[in-house]
């Protein structure tokens, strides 16, 4: 029996640590949307407090993770227009909609859509196992979404649309921003994904606009702590874990993130889960970890992925 190193426990703290960040700011964005604030506005706030931040952090402490090359504008333009910029904006949206744990576990079909584009581009094989993943990973959607109930599903369509597309755009930003550490670190991606996406939120939303509306202390308290500790902190924890844990591992650790959403949700906001439900998003985690061991197996030494998370 292999004994796992001390490095190895660290890593898969640090992305514990950090999921369960992810898990409950998702709660506090709910809160916020509660109590009517549009999804476009706090995106824009958390996007803008969290570039200058890390844009300071990395000023003081590592200047080279700001440079880029010129050649290199067009796809940071992609990166956060259309990747960062779509995926915030479904992501909050749906959680706007429905309750906060199935919002999430929509998000984690991106290892689904993922097999099928390489089966479909890269001709990559795909076995049974895959195969019945995908199958689980349905059922388990369908369950989690309340297609079992009519009423359940009529009320939550907006929602469950909106949630779907946002698992599309995820996809799109981990396959597009694979290619980018190839030449750059993860945080100079960020820096730039989230600071274009910023500029184009802006078309949205006008800051006067989120200065004279005259949010009270207890609103700009939680916009800074969406902007760090949905965002800087729980980054900073991933990257350390994927530093001492395979990626695929990582991947997997991380689907702690929606179970913490889920209890939270309960606690905080009194959201309840049907049981079909609550089996359905087992069924949708289950489907990520055999797709996401079926990808170790095939490439033991992938790459670095990046998150950008609610």
């Amino acid at each position: 029996m292999k004994v796992m190193k001390k490095s190895e426990w660290s890593g898969y703290l640090y992305i514990l640590v950090g999921a369960t960040l992810w898990g409950i700011s998702s709660v506090v964005a709910k809160s916020l949307f509660n109590i009517g604030l549009p999804p476009v506005e706090l995106i824009f706030v958390r996007l803008t407090l969290a570039t200058f931040i890390l844009l300071i952090i990395l000023l003081i402490y590592d200047r080279r993770r700001i440079i880029i090359s010129m050649k290199d504008l067009p796809y940071f333009l992609i990166l956060g227009c259309i990747a960062i910029t779509g995926m915030q904006f479904f992501y909050y949206y749906t959680i706007s909609q429905i309750h906060v744990g199935p919002a999430i576990l929509l998000q984690y079909l991106q290892p689904v859509w993922v097999s099928l584009y390489a089966f479909l581009f890269q001709k990559e094989p795909i076995s049974r196992g895959k195969v019945a993943a995908l199958f689980l990973a349905v059922a388990g959607c369908y369950l989690l979404v309340g297609g079992y109930q009519i009423d359940l599903l009529r009320l939550n369509k907006v929602g469950i649309m909106s949630g779907l597309i946002a698992s599309f755009f995820f996809t799109f930003y981990a396959l597009y921003g694979e290619k980018g550490l190839k030449n750059y670190d993860p945080w100079t991606l960020i820096l730039y994904g989230f600071g274009i996406s910023t500029v184009f939120y802006m078309i949205l939303v006008s800051p006067a606009k989120i200065i004279n509306d005259g949010h009270s202390l207890k609103v700009w308290i939680a916009f800074f702590y969406i902007a760090i500790f949905s965002t800087l902190i729980p980054f900073g924890f991933y990257f350390k874990g994927m530093e001492r844990i395979r990626a695929t591992r990582a991947s997997i650790t991380s689907t702690w993130e929606p179970m913490v959403a889920g209890v939270a949700a309960y606690f905080v906001l009194g959201e309840v889960l049907y049981p079909l439900q609550v089996l359905g998003g087992i069924g949708v985690i289950a489907a990520v970890v055999l797709l996401q061991l079926a990808r170790e197996k095939v490439s033991p030494s992938t790459p670095l992925e990046i998150r950008q998370k609610e």
